[in-house]
């Protein structure tokens, strides 16, 4: 393979898809990270995506994880924001099952890697190279992001040749977000915040005996527990995270 681009099906990669195939590249392959944790209606958008992908003459992936429930098990405890080491749930769910991947499927990295980061987008981006000859996470391989110098405008008229309608949030892979804003979680569908309180009730307790729960209490008012954030987040304007970011760089969003 050629070109391989970590697409995570929001606005950003969608342009990049488009972008690609503009240029005439050539042997491209989009790989979708499926982190088990996205938003319910996500999947349709993957699946309108991916027949799109196929009619550029593009290849389509999807890169399994061992999916957000079983990462909780495992760690016995929440990933958490800020991007810090104990955002640990970028680098299970997306960064080393692609890396894997990738190690199966260009054992020579010849490929080279291409993400629809922009500069403009997060205060984190701006100053985000548009090359790097080997990036350590992509196992050495060459990473190209050639939207980074591109506005939102510049980007929607890409996405606007597409199937695929511009978004008006971000990616939802990963919903809700260990960053998630007050306006995301306040609006969660019941379904999703039963999930998320079966999982915590099945987390227990640390060993100081204070709940395993998604959403850190001193972030959150003291709310304990995803019932009581998403109360809390009804009536709040304040964001945790002045930007919702995935620290990864794999995607764009």
């Amino acid at each position: 393979m050629q070109h391989v681009i970590f697409a995570s099906y929001g606005n950003d990669s969608v342009a990049l898809i488009q972008w690609a195939y503009e240029q005439g590249l050539k042997d491209v392959h989009v790989a979708y990270s499926d982190t088990g944790w996205a938003a319910g209606f996500w999947e349709s958008r993957v699946q309108i995506a991916e027949q799109w992908v196929r009619e550029l003459g593009f290849t389509p992936h999807r890169i399994s994880s061992e999916g957000m429930e079983a990462l909780v098990k495992r760690k016995k405890a929440w990933p958490r924001g800020g991007g810090k080491r104990f955002q640990f749930c970028t680098g299970a769910l997306k960064v080393e099952p692609a890396f894997r991947w990738l190690a199966e499927h260009d054992p020579d990295c010849e490929a080279i890697c291409l993400v629809g980061i922009r500069r403009e987008e997060s205060s984190e981006r701006t100053d985000a190279p548009e090359w790097i000859e080997e990036s350590p996470n992509h196992g050495g391989r060459s990473l190209y992001a050639p939207l980074v110098r591109h506005t939102e405008r510049m980007r929607n008229a890409l996405i606007d040749k597409t199937p695929l309608p511009v978004l008006p949030y971000r990616s939802k892979e990963c919903s809700p977000c260990v960053n998630a804003r007050q306006q995301e979680i306040k609006h969660l569908e019941e379904r999703r915040i039963a999930e998320i309180e079966r999982i915590e009730t099945d987390a227990g307790t640390n060993s100081k005996g204070n709940p395993r729960v998604m959403y850190s209490p001193a972030r959150h008012g003291g709310a304990v527990g995803i019932r009581a954030v998403v109360e809390h987040a009804k009536g709040s304007s304040d964001d945790l995270f002045p930007v919702s970011v995935c620290s990864s760089g794999w995607c764009g969003r």
